[in-house]
Parts: C-alpha cells; structure tokens; sequence
C-alpha cells in the first residue's frame, strides 16, 4: 500500500488537480502535440477568454459531429464556423490535434484525414479561440499563420474582413451546404447569387436595375468590406457612403452576427443578453419572392398574403416538402412530336433570366409562332404595348407580381390539357388567409421514378430484363464489397459504428432511414410486447441493434401505394422538433407499412391523468408545462415546417412524456398516410375521440389547422380538470358539441365575472389547491377562444405560444 501523504501536502495537491480539472475544463488555448477528443465534446472544448464563444465537437445526429466554433452564450448553441460541415466525424474516436510539426489536423475514427487547416505551418506555438470568434494559429513570434476568419461557412462576426476569396454558402436543415453564395462578383459588387448546375445568378443587388440605381460602384477592384462591432457593413463597392447596418446599431456592446440563411436571405441577427434569444436586426431582400430559386425550377413564387410556391398549370412537385427542387412537367414534349399545344397565360409573372432571345415589336401571335416551332421552348414572356417576346428553355425563378403590370408569361401545354378548372398562381396581398388545407388531400403528385420508361399492361417496364441484368450485377457488387467491409471491420467497430460506416454517416439526412421488415420483427422480438394500439394502427416495443429504444408502429387503413408511402414518409422525416415524437425511419415491404419512432418513456398523457389508479399526480408546473409543449409542437407543425402539416388528432392518447415529463406528439403525418374516405366515414373511425373533433369537421367544410387548434382547447381542459371532456355527454356527436358548447359559454361568462373561487373548483381536485392562479385563468381563457365553434375567432397556434410564454414566469 502507498504511504498517506501529508494533511498540508495532500490539501496541495488535490487543490492543484482541481485547477487542472478547472484549467482543461475552460481552457483557450491548444498546445502542439495536444488534441481535442469527440467523446468528451461537452467538457474537452476551447472558451474565448471572455467565454462568448466556445469551440469544439458539435453534435448534428446521433454519432455524427462537426468540428465547430458556436455562441456560448446564446440560450441555443449557434454555429458560426464549421472545419468540417459537409464532412461528419463519428462519436468513436475521432480528434482534432494540433500536431507537432504545426499543422492542426481533424481525423475520424479510421484515422482519415478529414479537415486539415494547412499544408504547412512553421514554428507554431499553439491555437487559440480569441474573444472574437476567430480560432487562429499563432507561431512563437506571436503572428498569425492561419485563422478560421479566412474561411467562413455561413456567418460573418463583428471585425471579420470580407476579401476577394470571402464566400458564404447557407446550411441546410440537413447541415450541407445550400444553393446560395455571397461574395463579390466578377465586376468586385458584394452580391448574393443562386448558383446550381443549371443556373448561376445574382439576385441582390436587384438585377432588374442598373449598378449605379442600386448605389453601387463597378469601378472600384478593391473587393474588401468588412462587418463593424457597430452593426454596420461596409464594403468597397458601396457607393455614396451606402451602409447597411443593424437596426440596434446605437447600442453599444451588442453581439452580433450577419448570416447567409437557407432561404437564400442574408440577415444580421442581434443577441439579448438577458434571454439569450437572436432577433432579426437587418435584413438584405424584404421581398423573399426576389430571392432566385426559393421555388426551384418550373416553380412560382406569389403572396397570398404570405409567400407562397406553387406549381404552374401541367407541373406537380418534384418532391413534397422540398420546394428548392421544384416542380416536373407531367407531360413531355419531343422534337419528332407533331403534337398540338396551348399556351396558358400567367398575368403578371415573370420567370427571370433564361431568355433565349429577345424580340421587339412582334405580335403576340408571331412569338406564339416562334415558340411552336422551337422543341425547346417551354413558354415565353410578352410584354403588351412594346411587343417585346422572351422566348425561355428554363423556367427558374418565377414570381408573381402584386401589382399589375403589362408582362405575362404564356406557358406552352399540350393542347390536350384541360386547364379551364385549374388556378393559376397569383399574388394576392389582400387575400386575408391561407389557402384552406384537407386532411383527406394533403399529399401532393408524385411522378413515376422512370416516367420515360414505357408501361406495359401489368405496369412492368418493356426493359425489365435489361434493368434486372443491371440490378443483379449491382447486387453482387454490393455483396462483395459489404462481405469486405464486415471483414475488416467486424472486430474492430461496435453497433454503432457498424451502423455509421454502413450508411455514410458524412451524407446522414435527419438519422431517418429504411428499415426491412426482418430488422423490425428483430427488434421486436417477434411483435411480442405490445404498447398500446389506436385506429392507426398497434404499436410495438422494440431495440435497435445500436441499441436505442424504438416504438414500432403497424399502419392499418393505408391509402397510399408504395411511391406515394415513401414520397410522405420524406417529408415527415425532417420535422425535428423538441415536442415532437422524433420518427427514425420506415419499412415499405409488399403490404408492410410501418413507421420507427422514438421511445417515449412515461407513456401517453393519457395514461397518467385518467388512469383509474393514479400513482403518480402531475403538479401544477408539469401541466403547464405540458401545455406550453404541445402549443409549440403544434406551432412547429402549423407554421414552420416547409410544408404545412395538420395533426387531425390532437387527443391525449397522442402526447407522450419523457422522463422529465416533457411533452412529445406523436402520430402527427399520418392524416396523410391513413384512408379517409368522407366525413361520416371519418366520424365513425374516430369513435370514442369525437369530443376533440371541430364541428365544422362533422359538417364536411373544407379542414384547415384550426381543427387541432380546437382539438388543443379540449386538452388543456382535460388537463386544467383532470377528467375527460367526454364525460360531460353521451350520446350523439352533436350533443356531444352541444354540451362542450354549453361549458364553454358557462366558463366565458365566469371569466366575465369577479368571483374567484369558481377557478379552485374548476381546477383538478387532486392538485390539492396547489396551482398558479393566474396561469389556471390564463389556460381557461385560452381554452375558451380554442374552443369558438366559429373557426375564425380561433387564435393560431403562434398566438397560444405567445400567451404561454407571457404567463409562464407568473406567480401567485
């Protein structure tokens, strides 16, 4: 046994471990030699000396970081520079060092050389995150011999130069980078521009109007600007002391950031020290209909009153949820075709650039010629009056223009084409609401895969030996290699990693990936333990084989063939959301239809405030905290989400808790996947649930996202009185609204009222009077405008956010 040491010289040395554990803990300082480990990321990073920003492994999935400088105080983490954004490491060993010989080197788990700052570096004496966000490498003499601010991903910070080499590409939801760059252009103007294999153009400053209207210089080939601790950017190209700056820009001490987001807008964000919470301070396009392809090709680009994309008349979306791909024509035209065709007129729209040639002082019906006789052509624009004709191959960037001007474009349709039914995209900024949404036709067209591939009778393609040749030779290839790769590999990674290497964890979209159906009876067990089973389907308990826990949902009613199953599974794949039940993946095996989701472990809401022997009793700040969740997942799914979605059934039964009994919807998407085949059909599937069903649901009006708005004022009376709103009737459904009618208008008028004692015996008796009187009151009013059999007089799910975000920090 080791002799004891000293009271005093033990005393030492535990308090100098302590500065060593204190030291390595907030350090900004790398030493050669030294490296940055990925699996102690929340503690092994480097911190500015003023602890703004932090640097370090970033988690984007599960097993996948990049390597990543972000805002330590802001209450999210928010990236500002990534070495390795389009490139992941693993969670199993990988590292950044910052090598003996100088150069600072980022590896993955097979030591592959994945970001390196250098080729070569002299003298260096370590790496240093400064107080302004900038990771640099000093030599011994102190000089800077590479800094991160020399390559930005998507955000300039305060003190950062912006040179001839600066660019700026967006990141994706999927964390790759966008379509959009900002640098200086050739004529040296600071410009953002949509660039993709088909097009390349600049979109800010505005096209449409001179350099020198848009108070820009071209003659100047400095090419530096720079972003001010004030707020302001400047540049060399801005003409006339032309600045742009933060709208807080007299507000000493600000942090800032100016970022290229991925919709193509370039805003400067200011931060609130107070909350930690970004808000918009500048933004560079007011008008987002102006940014180049935020529709994609064929798409159009209108207000009403919100922008909007929509498809033009022959065209479907390419692929739902992902309006940067457009739109596909469901028709195609050849150059041996002799095929009669139309041209639909789209007023006032424009589709820029892409012009084959212009022609001045032609007749409407000369251009109408000229398209004809050009295979190419897809439509033309037309100015009235002058009688200018655009003739276009490409339709990018269309937009539709709120106010009246003399060009349409004339699109060119097979005349077979019956588009009298069909409505043209306009923009509307008077239109007072969105267009209303059917939860029986949520989904969008979806082409064949192969549409030019010919169709026999039975639907195989005249070429099925020819692709089955070419398939069995992929097999085989593929066979092999994977035989190789568990070769070597088999002894060396975990599950895990097995998994990561397996799918290229450095492509991952949203962890959501397919399934077979004999991964899922494995994880299963057969199907063996059962967790609980709705109209949609029964719902399994399972394991994964990286060992994360899954439920296992078996969709019945499917209304959706195979394509149609997968094109809405890729939507609903990347909603991420913090109170919403994540979905990993899919299985699509001849009549198999299920969904992989995220194991939620205190179970449904349901559960716990109905069970007949409760256990356990949700306090006050549980409950209203699981409202507050609920609106915010609903807002995400309302108002935030690329596509908008309508849960359809909003219900207890469909709002897990985990272990902090935070709330996670569930079963959101299906309405799209599920058969629903009329109204009345709709009611009886949804028997014993009909309590939370709007009344307009049972008339038949058209379902837009205030049905789950009604839905939410059922819950949150639930969950004010701990009982459920179906006991107060039996019987028909229209008593059943007829009496949540009657309560509703009863606890209005109370609320009228100066009596108070009426909310203590509104609320759940098992709370003991143990609650907030002012958030009860708060979440009856708020039940009570949920629940207006008048749609409109509903709030939207923003508003419920906003009145729950304004209660949440009272007290009695």
């Amino acid at each position: 046994m080791a002799p004891a040491l000293p009271p005093n010289l033990a005393t030492v040395s535990l308090l100098s471990f302590l500065a060593l554990v204190s030291c390595a803990a907030s350090r900004d300082i790398l030493q050669p030699g030294s490296s940055l480990a990925v699996e102690a990321y929340q503690s092994d990073i480097l911190k500015s000396p003023d602890g703004t920003f932090s640097c370090g492994f970033y988690s984007i999935y599960d097993n996948a970081f990049t390597f990543s400088v972000w805002y330590s105080r802001a209450a999210n983490k928010t990236v500002v520079w990534s070495a390795n954004r389009d490139r992941p490491v693993h969670s199993r060993r990988a590292a950044l060092t910052l090598r003996k010989d100088g150069n600072m080197v980022l590896r993955d788990y097979d030591d592959t050389v994945v970001w390196q700052a250098a080729d070569y570096l002299r003298n260096v004496q370590h790496a240093q995150l400064l107080d302004t966000g900038n990771l640099v490498v000093k030599n011994t003499s102190g000089s800077i011999v590479w800094q991160s601010f020399d390559s930005p991903t998507d955000t300039l910070l305060p003190s950062q130069r912006i040179t001839a080499e600066t660019q700026l590409v967006p990141t994706t939801q999927s964390h790759s980078p966008g379509n959009y760059i900002f640098r200086f252009n050739d004529i040296s103007m600071l410009s953002l521009i949509y660039n993709v294999p088909d097009v390349s153009d600049i979109y800010w400053p505005n096209p449409d109007i001179s350099v020198f209207d848009n108070n820009r210089s071209r003659y100047n080939s400095t090419r530096l600007g720079s972003l001010g601790n004030n707020g302001v950017l400047s540049s060399s190209d801005f003409a006339d002391g032309l600045l742009l700056e933060a709208s807080d820009a007299a507000v000493p001490g600000t942090k800032r950031r100016l970022t290229l987001d991925p919709d193509g807008n370039f805003r400067m964000y200011s931060l609130d020290d107070s909350d930690g919470m970004w808000s918009v301070s500048m933004v560079a396009i007011s008008q987002p209909c102006a940014i180049h392809g935020i529709c994609g090709q064929n798409g159009i680009c209108h207000y009403s009153p919100k922008p909007t994309c929509s498809c033009p008349p022959g065209y479907v979306m390419t692929n739902p949820g992902d309006w940067t791909e457009g739109c596909t024509a469901t028709f195609k035209f050849t150059c041996s075709d002799q095929e009669p065709v139309q041209f639909v007129k789209l007023p006032h729209t424009d589709f820029w650039g892409s012009d084959q040639k212009r022609l001045r002082w032609v007749s409407l019906e000369a251009c109408m010629d000229i398209c004809i006789s050009d295979c190419t052509c897809k439509g033309f624009q037309y100015h009235e009056g002058v009688g200018s004709c655009y003739p276009k191959p490409l339709l990018f960037n269309g937009m539709s223009f709120a106010t009246h001007r003399g060009q349409a474009i004339y699109l060119k349709l097979p005349a077979r084409f019956n588009v009298s039914d069909t409505a043209i995209p306009q923009s509307n900024v008077l239109d007072p609401a969105p267009p209303s949404l059917h939860c029986d036709q949520m989904s969008r067209g979806v082409r064949h895969p192969f549409p030019d591939v010919k169709q026999t009778g039975d639907g195989e393609s005249n070429w099925i030996y020819f692709f089955s040749f070419i398939v069995a030779i992929f097999i085989i290839e593929v066979s092999f290699i994977a035989f190789a790769w568990f070769f070597v590999f088999k002894r060396e990674l975990g599950p895990s990693e097995m998994w990561a290497a397996e799918e290229g964890y450095k492509v991952m979209t949203s962890h959501f990936r397919r399934y077979s159906y004999r991964e899922l009876t494995k994880a299963t067990r057969e199907f063996r333990v059962e967790l609980g089973r709705g109209r949609s389907g029964a719902v399994y308990n399972g394991v994964l084989e990286d060992e994360r826990p899954v439920a296992v949902k078996k969709l019945k009613n499917m209304s959706r063939g195979k394509e149609e199953f997968q094109a809405e599974l890729s939507i609903i794949g990347r909603i991420n959301h913090m109170n919403l039940a994540r979905i990993w993946g899919f299985c699509s095996e001849g009549s198999h239809r299920l969904l992989v989701c995220e194991y939620v472990e205190n179970g449904s809401l349901a559960n716990i405030l109905f069970r007949d022997q409760k256990t356990f009793v949700l306090d006050w700040k549980q409950r209203f905290n699981i409202a507050l969740g609920v609106a915010k997942g609903l807002a995400y799914l309302h108002h935030e989400c690329l596509e908008w979605v309508i849960h359809c059934d909003v219900k207890p039964e469909n709002i897990l808790l985990d272990t902090d009994f935070e709330p996670k919807i569930t079963d959101f998407g299906l309405a799209k996947l599920l058969s629903r085949a009329g109204s009345n059909q709709n009611m009886s599937q949804v028997r014993g649930t009909v309590c939370y069903i709007a009344p307009e649901w049972v008339s038949g009006v058209p379902i837009t996202a205030k049905v789950d708005v009604y839905s939410y004022g059922v819950v949150l009376l639930e969950l004010l009185s701990g009982t459920r709103a179906s006991e107060l009737a039996v019987g028909s459904d229209a008593e059943v609204h007829s009496m949540l009618g009657k309560l509703v208008r009863a606890l209005a008028d109370k609320l009228e009222g100066h009596e108070e004692s009426w909310v203590g015996e509104f609320v759940d008796q098992e709370l003991s009077g143990q609650f907030n009187y002012l958030q009860a009151r708060a979440l009856i009013e708020l039940a009570v405008s949920c629940l207006q059999e008048d749609r409109n007089k509903r709030p939207t799910m923003e508003s419920v956010v906003q009145t729950l975000l304004s209660f949440d920090e009272a007290t009695d």
